[in-house]
Formats: C-alpha cells, sequence, structure tokens
C-alpha cells in the first residue's frame, strides 16, 4: 500500500493566520499594553494587514505569491517588542508580552504552512 500525504487546504492555514492577525489588532484592548502606544498602533496594522491577506488568499488563488509576507508580518510581531522598546513609556503587562509571543509564532507557522499549500 503506497501513503498518501494530504495536504491541509489552504483555507485551514488561512483560518489560523486570520486568528493571529485578528488577535493581534484586539490585544491592545485585551492584554493591558499601558503606555506602549506604539506597539499597540504596531500591532493594529500588522494584523490588519495579517487578516486582509488572509482573507484574500482563500478569495482568490491569485494572492498565493503575496503570502510570503504571512510569516515575515509574524516574525515582525515578534520582534516588535524589542525593536519598539524605547517607545514605551511604560512596561506592557506579561499578558501582553506572552500574547504577542504566541500570535508571532501561530504567524509564523500558518504563514510557512500557507505558503506551501
Amino acid at each position: 500500500m503506497t501513503s498518501h500525504r494530504i495536504a491541509p487546504a489552504p483555507g485551514v492555514a488561512a483560518g489560523v493566520v486570520l486568528l493571529a492577525g485578528v488577535y493581534l489588532v484586539l490585544a491592545p484592548w485585551l492584554a493591558h499594553f499601558g503606555g506602549a502606544g506604539v506597539l499597540a498602533l504596531s500591532n493594529t496594522v500588522t494584523g490588519l494587514v495579517l487578516v486582509a491577506l488572509a482573507i484574500a488568499r482563500t478569495a482568490t488563488p491569485r494572492v498565493r505569491r503575496l503570502t510570503w509576507v504571512v510569516p515575515v508580518l509574524g516574525v515582525w510581531a515578534g520582534i516588535s517588542l524589542v525593536a519598539l522598546r524605547p517607545t514605551w513609556v511604560t512596561w506592557p503587562s506579561a499578558a501582553a508580552i506572552v500574547g504577542n509571543v504566541v500570535a508571532a509564532v501561530v504567524a509564523v507557522l500558518a504563514g510557512v504552512a500557507l505558503t506551501r499549500v
């Protein structure tokens, strides 16, 4: 018997990217960002772009050429905690930091999966 590898549908990976994007948009209100307003703005913009790419990817396969942006945005969501640190007035809560890291990892992994389907 031969085993066939079943590739996940693009909709599954795009759905996970969508959820990560929605979390990043809502994170400034769900987790306490304190005086990290620039981080909140970065999360909002990054999340909105992730949501748009996830929706566009499921709507048309032609957007596949742009899906390489998803893991890059995931990496940005993770390193923005360090890159934007000098702009913070106060530290965000531990929940905000952990949420950003988890959303970043999810976006990178789902983005890589999305580029392969």
